[in-house]
């Protein structure tokens, strides 16, 4: 029997929901009658209080990128929004343009990734995945291939996938989609070969030979230079029921830290708890 895909999953819980009934919300990104209403499918990466009812939503969506929004009455206790604006909701969002910001007017989910919020391990590393994206890309930015990637990263993260390798690959695939990838096929300066006895230097953008590494890189094994390599290729999909030894996990994740902390104005406050880092 075919595996299904961590995507397919998710549209396929969309496509049966009750989104579709009567239209109520078919065609998301499609303008309707009210040219100042627009729908969305988002993920919410991070949420701020404003007042004493309402929020301030930080939406990752598919058609234009990272956005907020104003979700009114949010913390009233039967506000219509909140069940499906929790951080890492997966949902179609209707908004209306605003002078400044964008303003919830409805939403439905697809997917709140609710097991993400009832395990410690797995929220820590969830809210590392949005926090690092929402610190890497500015209002506005976006594309359909990044959002694939955060959506994907969180079903595996919902299904118990192991976390730390999920992030590693995360790291990777965000870094190289954004254009900050690290150089691990040849050395970062020569361009020659680095299999044997390589160091990873984040002065250099990447893995480095002995003869160009002497300013100081941070020592990696072959097993752990294949364990980077293999994590920036693979599929998410292809990761399932993976998980990478104590040993390369210490190393990958020491080497990661350093690179992603070069790209950074400031630490990331989620990144400190996080128990496996190298």
């Amino acid at each position: 029997m075919p595996t299904t895909s961590l995507r397919e999953r998710s549209r396929k819980k969309f496509y049966t929901s009750s989104i579709l009934r009567g239209g109520e919300i078919a065609g998301a990104g499609a303008v309707v009658r009210r040219t100042r209403l627009y729908r969305v499918f988002s993920v919410v990466i991070r949420q701020r209080d404003l007042g004493e009812a309402d929020r301030i939503l930080s939406l990752y969506t598919r058609e234009r990128g990272k956005l907020s929004a104003v979700a009114k009455g949010i913390k009233r206790p039967r506000s219509k929004l909140a069940g499906s604006l929790q951080s890492f909701s997966y949902a179609v969002v209707q908004l209306a343009a605003g002078r400044s910001l964008e303003v919830v007017t409805q939403a439905r989910a697809i997917d709140g990734h609710y097991r993400l919020r009832e395990d410690m391990n797995r929220y820590a590393h969830a809210s590392y995945v949005a926090e690092l994206l929402d610190a890497l890309t500015d209002e506005g930015m976006g594309d359909e291939e990044t959002f694939d990637l955060l959506l994907s990263t969180l079903v595996a993260l919902n299904q118990g996938e192991d976390s730390a390798t999920v992030v590693r690959a995360f790291e990777l695939k965000l870094l190289g989609g954004l254009g900050y990838g690290p150089e691990m096929e040849s050395c970062a300066v020569c361009g020659g070969d680095v299999d044997a006895n390589p160091l990873f230097s984040v002065g250099q953008g990447g893995i480095v030979c002995q003869q160009c590494g002497t300013g100081g890189g941070i020592n990696i094994s072959g097993a752990g230079l294949r364990a980077l390599r293999n994590l920036r290729r693979m599929k998410m999909d292809d990761l399932l029921g993976r998980r990478l030894s104590e040993g390369v996990q210490r190393e990958v994740g020491c080497v990661m830290r350093a690179f992603v902390d070069s790209h950074l104005d400031r630490p990331l406050r989620s990144a400190a708890f996080l128990t496996d880092e190298g």
